[in-house]
């Protein structure tokens, strides 16, 4: 299992950036510069102990250096996630349609990376309605996606295996996940296969498997879109 670094607040707010569209982030960065800089001024804080009262006087001073600094911090990094998160829009979107329109999907798929693969995968699901969140957990690091349809969650796990059968214990372990998290329903999606003893399992669960071919289909639905 990958293991993930510990992110700091900075990672998770531009995280957010990335998922919010690009005039959105442009706006709220505008707005946030206007209102900070409004707050302080131009001009770096200087403490002002004329009040008589040090503490008061000490926690206005720590907020407004806090105000000065963050208007040359926070706009940018919604103005940089804006357009880091447009851009990747824009390359999900042309690789999608790159290999909807292949003469052999399939094989396009199963020369993805793994990173690819989940991001194909989520736009695949997003373009059959789903709102898509990718976790970032990584290859083999639990659930990949989030979806969210009609006010449902749905859990996906990709495993992107070309010579070898996906097993009974990734179903179970994801049915297991579902069950924690109350999700209406999950997919195990491969480019390779499933095993007997999976199908069987899933059958009796929320849980859809897509194969290889199931998967090819859900491109080839979407050619020359």
């Amino acid at each position: 299992m990958a293991r993930r670094r510990k992110s700091s607040p900075f990672d998770d707010l531009f995280t957010i950036t990335l998922k919010i569209p690009l005039w959105v982030n442009f706006l709220i960065a505008g707005a946030l510069y206007v209102a900070l800089r409004s707050y302080v001024g131009s001009s770096a804080p200087m403490i002002d102990t004329s009040s008589g009262n040090l503490g008061i006087a000490a926690a206005e001073y720590l907020a407004k250096v806090l105000g000065y600094y963050g208007q040359f911090v926070f706009p940018p990094i919604f103005v940089l996630g804006g357009i880091a998160g447009a851009l990747r829009r824009k390359y999900k979107t042309r690789k999608f349609n790159k290999i909807s329109n292949s003469s052999d999907p399939g094989a396009a798929i199963r020369q993805l990376t793994w990173q690819d693969f989940e991001r194909m995968t989520g736009e695949a699901l997003r373009r059959l309605g789903f709102t898509v969140n990718e976790t970032g957990k990584g290859p083999d690091g639990g659930v990949d996606l989030v979806l969210r349809k009609h006010g449902e969650m749905h859990l996906v796990q990709c495993k992107q295996w070309k010579a070898q059968r996906v097993g009974v214990q990734v179903v179970r372990e994801l049915y297991g996940i579902m069950a924690a998290q109350g999700a209406a329903g999950g997919f195990v999606v491969t480019s390779g296969a499933f095993t007997l003893e999976a199908i069987r399992f899933a059958s009796g669960t929320s849980i859809e498997l897509v194969d290889g071919t199931k998967l090819t289909r859900w491109f080839a639905q979407f050619a020359n879109a």
